[in-house]
């Protein structure tokens, strides 16, 4: 990975000296903005987690540790068959579930659905949805989805409040790291290897020629001469660490801030659910088909100290403006109200 120092968005446009060593923590802006009360610090919140462990680091302890902080008192029970009786013993002002990828047993989605808590679930639907999260979805009032395209689906099926939040990065997980010149790349592809990317995939060829490439997705056995492709079982922090550009085509938002947090360039095929959380041309280049991508490509590859300035932007946003404490306040100013005094 490129070296890249959380520099404060009001300096995206100053000159970057080469850096030596790990980044140095950033420390946030007073910015003397009016700051409401907000009702949720009063609240008791009961937080399901998944009983197995987490599909992947979203669903970790950052959520956990950030609620604490936003709530009176936080509650935390495994989604165990029968945990919904909880809900009667404890009283909570909220139930709030995180995942669920797992199937829920009936009985606890019966009780959900009627009772009068207010309930809502953030769910881990990044890969589509199943019959059984739509299920699930519909036994709680808020439903908050990783991709905008799945809400109409959500509320065709009765859901009446769903809305798009993705997962932040964990910043226990994903973080600058050095690596040896060995193990880095010039260029990570993030994304399949299907039909509708050949014209990616043969732009990424020809790049190869000059640039060492490595792919992380499904499908790219068929290039492995010239893009060979990333074991899956490699932790996800080594892999962006160990690259100088990221590319993304069908990007979830999830991993953009992920390789954000690493402080890594990154290049993403435009998509609606982007622009909410990062800022074109500031935090990422987006591109919008071959020709673009080529474009971004030839000036990028030449423009270091370019790369380094928005890879610092976007590292100093992940943590501070899309850090878990700050998604995780923004799910709850959705459900509750804020109160200003």
């Amino acid at each position: 990975m490129e070296e890249a120092s959380p520099l404060p968005p009001s300096a995206a446009s100053d000159p970057v000296e080469e850096e030596t060593g790990e980044p140095e923590t950033p420390h946030p802006v007073d910015s003397g903005m009016d700051i409401p009360r907000l009702a949720h610090k009063s609240l008791r919140l009961l937080l399901v987690t998944p009983l197995s462990e987490p599909a992947h680091p979203a669903e970790g302890q950052s959520i956990p540790d950030a609620l604490r902080l936003l709530v009176k008192e936080l509650l935390v029970v495994k989604a165990y068959e029968g945990f919904a009786d909880v809900l009667h013993k404890l009283r909570p002002d909220i139930l709030l579930m995180i995942g669920g990828a797992e199937p829920i047993h009936t009985n606890d989605l019966e009780m959900i659905r009627h009772s009068e808590i207010p309930s809502a679930i953030w769910l881990n639907d990044e890969n589509g949805i199943t019959d059984s999260l739509r299920q699930t979805a519909l036994a709680f009032n808020y439903v908050f989805s990783q991709h905008h395209s799945h809400l109409a689906s959500y509320k065709q099926a009765g859901c009446r409040h769903a809305d798009y939040l993705p997962f932040p990065a964990n910043p226990e997980i994903f973080a600058p790291k050095q690596s040896t010149e060995s193990e880095r790349c010039d260029l990570l592809v993030i994304g399949n290897a299907g039909k509708l990317h050949e014209e990616y995939i043969r732009l990424i060829q020809r790049f190869s020629q000059d640039l060492k490439v490595h792919a992380l997705g499904k499908g790219w056995e068929p290039y492995s001469a010239f893009i060979p492709a990333v074991s899956s079982k490699e932790p996800l922090r080594d892999v962006y660490n160990r690259a100088n550009m990221i590319i993304h085509w069908e990007p979830v938002q999830r991993r953009v801030f992920e390789a954000a947090a690493c402080g890594v360039f990154q290049l993403v095929e435009a998509n609606p659910d982007l622009f909410k959380y990062m800022e074109a041309s500031q935090d990422v280049i987006p591109f919008q088909d071959a020709a673009e991508l080529d474009s971004c490509l030839t000036y990028y590859s030449e423009e270091v100290d370019r790369r380094r300035i928005i890879a610092s932007r976007a590292l100093w946003r992940t943590r501070y403006d899309y850090s878990p404490l700050h998604m995780a306040m923004e799910l709850l100013q959705r459900i509750v109200p804020l109160q200003r005094g």
